[in-house]
């Protein structure tokens, strides 16, 4: 007898829920966002331009109210308060596996968002030791030497794509930290083609069917056989190594589970994938976003390129605690995260029903809250629309005084770990750009592009450099 492979099964059944009328008379329910297709609901919309979306909806109804998706409810929750009771859901009661199953095909079964929830977290658990200060001191010296490398190939003057080039350079920074120095120098153009077919399969199609037989998901999933292939002789290859190592790669061979038990190849090479993808390309649009909005005030460029001077005076070496003391850059980070987060949607299935603000959440529901949103509420920032680095110094420290507000990394249990991984990236890249060039953009305007789950500045991210004459 013919076998139905799970893939299809699995897609099978999500097209058949998809088209399944929705149960919109349950009492209580938030209220409805007036819009949407038949079938297809608000997804849409959700495609084009979630941000607006849900602003739109909150600016109707306020803290919580219900969107219709492809064979689900969905429901935004944003505010200080809806936020908390978000990101203080237990796991019982949500779940990120059932939310994120497009993401199964590029990390792997089991790991990260498809495994059980204890597990999930012992995973996410192994990259603390890779994580710790000495690391990090590390990490900083690749992160420095990686933007020697590829801004001293720049000219006097030229044109750059900013997305493009930060995309580049964290692939770069990430590879060296996560697969050693090593392999960084040895990164082909193959590796960075099959990461791109990888990115290229994570889309608002594959959030509600992830294996449809579409060609950006053939290319995913041939991408991951090679990958697969490539990270494997790489692991084959350090287990036979007697030479110290200071990698993630070395952590999760090195890790061990609860029960004792050592990582298989399969569970190294899903994490190894699963960080890259956290820690790569929301740290590459970040970096062109700070492009855009330093090149929109230049007065705090300036102000930016004086603290280099007052922590460095003449000297060109610079260390990790440098990169600790540049406030201002610090603040600069936190507030493009803040502006335009490169994940402006985060999701959970609801698995037991609640009730919030005299609402009643069902379970089956699609939970929603949004790091974009919340980033321009005026009650949790002041002059939320403003670009105002300084809101993050001493005295104000407005992303202190709503621990759930500004939720570019998540928040609560959930939080990223990666958080201090970024921006000690982001600013020994930027610090070098810096005190090195100058930059005007070109483009009227920089849209976000929110075809894809992480949302930069539509392509092309233009802007002209010229070097800095005093510096090498």
């Amino acid at each position: 007898m013919f076998a139905v492979p799970d893939t299809m099964k699995q897609t099978a059944t999500t097209l058949w829920s998809a088209l399944q009328p929705l149960k919109l008379d349950t009492p209580n329910l938030p209220p409805m966002l007036p819009g949407g297709l038949p079938v297809i609901g608000h997804a849409v919309e959700m495609r084009t331009n979630p941000v607006a979306m849900i602003q739109r909806g909150r600016a109707m109804f306020g803290d919580i109210f219900s969107l219709r998706l492809p064979g689900a409810i969905g429901v935004a929750m944003t505010g200080h308060a809806a936020q908390e009771k978000y990101f203080r859901l237990k796991d019982d009661e949500v779940s990120q596996r059932e939310a994120y199953q497009l993401m199964t095909p590029v990390f792997g079964k089991g790991i990260a968002y498809d495994a059980e929830p204890y597990i999930m977290k012992e995973q996410l658990g192994f990259f603390h030791s890779a994580l710790r200060d000495s690391r990090l001191r590390t990490y900083a010296d690749g992160f420095v030497a990686e933007a020697q490398h590829t801004f001293g190939k720049w000219g006097h003057e030229g044109v750059v794509n900013m997305l493009e080039v930060g995309n580049e350079v964290t692939l770069y920074t990430s590879t060296r930290c996560l697969l050693g120095e090593k392999m960084r120098h040895n990164l082909s153009k193959e590796f960075s083609e099959l990461y791109h077919d990888l990115e290229g399969g994570i889309n608002v199609v594959s959030f509600f069917a992830p294996y449809l037989p579409l060609p950006s998901m053939r290319r995913r999933d041939r991408a991951r056989v090679k990958m697969v292939e490539l990270i494997g002789k790489i692991i084959a290859a350090r287990r036979n190594d007697t030479q110290e190592h200071e990698d993630i790669l070395q952590t999760l061979i090195e890790a061990r589970y609860a029960d004792g038990r050592a990582l298989t190849e399969h569970e190294i090479t899903g994490l190894i994938l699963t960080i890259m993808f956290a820690g790569h390309h929301t740290s590459g649009v970040t970096f062109s976003w700070i492009a855009v909005l330093l090149g929109q005030h230049p007065h705090i460029a300036r102000r930016l390129v004086e603290e280099q001077k007052q922590i460095l005076g003449d000297r060109e070496h610079l260390t990790y605690d440098d990169l600790q003391q540049m406030k201002l850059l610090e603040g600069t980070i936190k507030e493009a995260l803040r502006l335009y987060p490169p994940i402006h949607l985060v999701m959970r299935r609801v698995l037991q029903a609640f009730e919030f603000q005299g609402k009643h959440v069902p379970e089956g529901a699609m939970l929603l809250a949004s790091p974009a949103v919340s980033g321009r509420i005026p009650e949790i920032f002041a002059e939320p629309h403003r670009f105002d680095p300084d809101r993050y110094g001493p005295g104000r420290e407005e992303d202190k005084k709503s621990p759930y507000g500004h939720i570019a990394f998540g928040a609560g249990r959930h939080r990223c770990m990666g958080i201090v991984f970024a921006q000690l990236q982001l600013r020994a890249l930027w610090s070098h750009l810096l005190r090195n060039f100058e930059f005007e953009l070109l483009d009227a305007s920089y849209p976000v592009d929110y075809t894809n789950l992480i949302a930069g500045p539509t392509p092309p991210c233009r802007v002209r450099y010229r070097r800095l004459e005093r510096r090498a």
